[in-house]
């Protein structure tokens, strides 16, 4: 694997690279799926920003999902999903802003020469963090409406709709890192590190009440754009690749997002870990059993990480969820570029800012609502 621009982290020879680790994985006998990693835009009226694409010579197809995988003879069998999730992708890397903050400044509101939005932030007052079920104190008042309730009798959508992890509350996040912009590899392996250790332990007694897997998944860190798992290869900024117990991956694009705004290794962090529980709560099969055909279930899906994120964010004492941060989450949200896969621009909001207000996992079911709602 190519080295990038950045130096490896201090005490780490090998470092923890996917491609140092071959050795030790059994290569997938199954077949595969993957969903395209979102891609995000720039911050507010900076519109010749692009983020790259994925190019044809990579695996996606149109950047939407690749065609359905083979069945396996003898019955539905397991699927290998591989879900990318929303690694937020700014085009210019962290030097290159720094050297058009003076240009930005005028644009972007809250970003100066010397400072990120994250940094030029006024601190926020200081209140108790929210509790395992409660919504955080600090957010301020908003009505929410209700979700609709189930309305399948199949199994499939029984799975998505009414999944045992809807009722356990979001848990408190103990001990995670304080929120940083990471700068280059090694900000973002101690930062990414840090918090999936804290996101892991919180979700341990819901797992275990659950019959779910307590094994902590492991993190990798990869150079460039792409990386070879046991899922196959993959383009993408970060991603959550369920197979032989699922592990996530943060690639150097992930440094965009990241070097923008605090949170954003707390926000891909806890969407990636997100696709974990699908994945243990058998979401993966069912999806791919109803959306055969389109895009939505995949948005729903995705939808739903994202949700489930903000939600492990509004309960991480470390973060700030007040008035100031609130416009921070949309503003970061309402960058990704629509894609088909992972939901409008409106969608992203919504659910992101809904999850910031989930005092339970079920109120980020995406799975009940019409479609116009995951669009």
């Amino acid at each position: 694997m190519t080295q990038g621009n950045w130096p490896q982290p201090p005490g780490h020879p090998g470092w923890n690279r996917p491609g140092s680790l071959q050795s030790g994985w059994q290569q997938p006998q199954q077949p595969q799926r993957a969903f395209q990693q979102s891609q995000w835009g720039p911050p507010p009226n900076q519109q010749q920003w692009r983020p790259p694409y994925p190019g044809p010579q990579q695996q996606w197809q149109g950047g939407y999902r690749l065609p359905p995988p083979p069945r396996r003879s003898g019955g539905f069998g397991k699927t290998i999903f591989v879900l990318v999730g929303v690694a937020i992708v700014l085009v210019l890397a962290v030097n290159v802003f720094r050297a058009v903050a003076d240009v930005l400044q005028p644009l972007v509101p809250g970003i100066s020469p010397s400072a990120s939005a994250s940094e030029s932030r006024e601190p926020e007052p200081v209140v108790e963090p929210a509790e395992p079920g409660e919504t955080n104190p600090g957010l301020p008042p908003r009505t929410w409406e209700e979700l609709p309730g189930p309305d399948s009798t199949d199994p499939d959508w029984k799975t998505l709709q009414q999944s045992a992890i809807y009722a356990q509350p979001v848990p408190l996040l103990e001990g995670c890192p304080e929120p940083e912009l990471a700068y280059d590899m090694g900000d973002l392996e101690r930062i990414a590190t840090g918090q999936m250790e804290c996101i892991q332990a919180a979700f341990k007694p819901i797992q275990a009440a659950l019959g779910y897997s307590t094994d902590d998944i492991p993190i990798y860190f990869y150079e460039g754009r792409s990386v070879d798992t046991p899922c196959g290869q993959v383009s993408a900024p970060a991603l959550y690749c369920s197979t032989q117990g699922g592990a996530i991956y943060f690639g150097e694009d992930s440094l965009n997002g990241a070097s923008w705004m605090d949170f954003g290794v707390k926000d891909v962090t806890g969407h990636e870990y997100g696709h974990h529980l699908q994945a243990q709560s058998g979401m993966f099969q069912a999806e791919y059993a109803v959306g055969q055909g389109g895009n939505e279930s995949a948005r729903r899906i995705e939808l739903q990480a994202t949700c489930w994120g903000y939600a492990m964010m509004a309960h991480d004492p470390t973060q700030s969820v007040g008035e100031a941060s609130l416009v921070e989450f949309e503003q970061y949200l309402r960058a990704t570029i629509e894609d088909g896969i992972h939901g409008s621009k409106d969608s992203m909001a919504y659910w992101g800012i809904r999850g910031l207000y989930s005092a339970d996992m079920g109120n980020c079911n995406t799975w009940t609502v019409a479609p116009e709602d995951v669009d």
